[in-house]
């Protein structure tokens, strides 16, 4: 989810790591939870499609009409350029929103009945560190958490390991996709390499079972390496 409080030219660099990265995307919430966001979505939208990373835009449904009015951005939506997504069950897949109140696996768990197939995309605040400590000084004083929820309480937090984990569980109840709340925090670029981490090994784990060995970095990655 790209945080309304980032300017254009941050915006550019988080869509640069992700395709980089290899994770499936990226998203806006209009208007965002947190910051004013683009003074033009269309624009950013159009921009961020062009870039060769998979955009997708969550709106209030008394929102979405209005969004849509910009005929080109209409019709990126139509060709499937850009991903459109109202919170609750719309006809292409069924969304669950972010909140500080509700037990997170029980609503992925409904939300896969009523899919009936459709893609259930999941907003999950996380949180992840080398250590717990870590993950709680990067979450303890984001602004963001207080609106969608603390993640040690409604999302993933804690080691890699422990959010490979939290991240399989979700996937066993019937996510297929999770929009993820990020810390606005300096070292962004490093959380986001370890997001990658994160769905690799959600992909190959059950809950329960050992963690994942942590993957390799993308070729020619300047990040962290993995210990070994």
């Amino acid at each position: 989810m790209l945080d309304g409080r980032l300017d254009a030219g941050r915006v550019a660099e988080v869509a640069r790591l992700v395709a980089r990265l290899g994770l499936d995307g990226v998203w806006f919430r209009q208007p965002p939870l947190t910051g004013t966001g683009p003074a033009d979505v269309a624009a950013l939208l159009r921009e961020l499609s062009a870039a060769q990373v998979r955009p997708g835009l969550i709106v209030p449904g008394e929102l979405a009409d209005q969004e849509l009015a910009d005929q080109e951005l209409a019709d990126l939506v139509a060709a499937g350029k850009i991903r459109l997504a109202r919170p609750g069950a719309g006809p292409a897949a069924v969304f669950v929103p972010a909140g500080s109140g509700h037990d997170l696996d029980r609503s992925v768990a409904a939300a896969a009945r009523l899919a009936a197939g459709r893609p259930v995309l999941v907003e999950v605040p996380i949180s992840v560190g080398r250590t717990a400590a870590e993950a709680h000084a990067r979450a303890d004083s984001e602004e963001l958490f207080a609106l969608v929820g603390h993640p040690a309480r409604s999302g993933l937090f804690g080691t890699l390991e422990e959010c490979q984990a939290g991240a399989a569980r979700l996937a066993q109840a019937g996510a297929t996709e999770l929009v993820c709340y990020l810390p606005h925090s300096a070292d962004l670029i490093d959380v986001l390499a370890q997001l990658r981490a994160i769905a690799v090994g959600a992909g190959v784990l059950r809950p329960g079972e050992p963690p994942s060995s942590p993957p390799p970095p993308p070729a020619g990655w300047g990040g962290r390496r993995p210990p070994g």
